[in-house]
């Protein structure tokens, strides 16, 4: 991906400046759309991250 570290860095700027408190985990996802959507191209999109969000978990919660 060639705006890998710019899409982190926004994103990392994103959560880092959220104001509000007692949030859950609803509200982070909500951030990181909002960020990662305006990096999706015809290689990355929405099945992409989905793809790596539910790797992610599979290596946490076991069932890899």
């Amino acid at each position: 991906m060639e705006n890998f570290e710019t899409l982190k860095m926004d994103l990392i700027k994103n959560l880092s400046d959220i104001k509000y408190k007692g949030g859950d985990i609803g509200d982070i996802g909500n951030e990181i759309g909002y960020v990662i959507a305006k990096y999706f191209d015809e290689n990355n999109g929405l099945d992409e991250f989905l793809m790596g969000l539910r790797h992610g978990i599979s290596l946490t919660d076991g069932t890899h």
